[in-house]
């Protein structure tokens, strides 16, 4: 049975009269405001725009109220990880821990070790200490970014500016986990320490590490996903 065809008065039937009855209202809140506006035009040369009002469908306000907190809280994860422990492992039955503060107080005797392992220890205890920085780097960014005061678009493009500084953490520890996935011999085999195993590789940092490690790995998370709704 062939189709019927729409008519073209009924999109204004539609539109108009039977869905929403009643006087149309005015387009404009005011003639300042149609006057503003034909000036705009006139000035791009006769180029139109979206009008760029409270109430415009492109201006609604993305990032409501919870998904400020949340990345507020994605954020605070990224800042306090710099003082829980990032590694933690046992030596000869004894527990070690450490934030990144004494990470770096021990960098040059982990230096000395990882430089008896070759290139691929070397090059992960580097990426690794940059990701200790980064990423609370990143976390005050963000917040500066969220806490800016400025409105509308601005406010948005801010946010955007500040946390687009999140995804170098995040490269640094994509390149990680590769160069971990490679991993190398342990030069001199476990020193006592169970999670080293024989093999330096991902296996034996996801054992080696604290809570540190994955708040870091949260805070970022919880910021890319909260970018795409930005």
């Amino acid at each position: 049975m062939a189709k019927k065809e729409a008519e073209p008065d009924d999109a204004f039937k539609y539109l108009g009269f039977d869905v929403y009855p009643g006087k149309i209202e005015e387009f404009w809140k005011s003639e300042d405001e149609k006057k503003q506006y034909v000036q705009g035009v006139k000035t791009r040369g006769g180029q139109t725009s979206v009008l760029d009002r409270e109430q415009a469908l492109l201006n609604v306000r993305l990032m409501t109220p919870v998904d400020k907190i949340i990345s507020i809280i994605g954020s605070v994860f990224l800042i306090i990880s710099f003082v829980l422990p990032v590694y933690s492992f046992s030596l000869q039955g004894r527990n070690v821990s450490g934030s990144a503060i004494s990470f770096f107080a021990n960098l040059s005797v982990a230096g000395g070790y990882a430089s008896w392992g070759g290139f691929v220890m070397e090059l992960s205890l580097f990426l690794y200490a940059l990701i200790l920085i980064a990423c609370p780097v990143a976390g005050v960014l963000n917040l500066i970014g969220l806490y800016s005061k400025k409105q509308g678009d601005e406010y948005f493009a801010t946010v955007r500016k500040y946390h687009r500084y999140s995804y170098v953490p995040i490269g640094l520890y994509v390149l990680l986990f590769i160069v971990l996935v490679i991993g190398s011999p342990q030069p001199f085999g476990s020193l006592g320490v169970d999670a080293f195993g024989e093999s330096f590789n991902i296996a034996a940092i996801f054992r080696m590490t604290g809570l540190g490690f994955w708040l870091n790995i949260s805070g970022l998370a919880i910021g890319f996903a909260q970018s795409r709704g930005i």
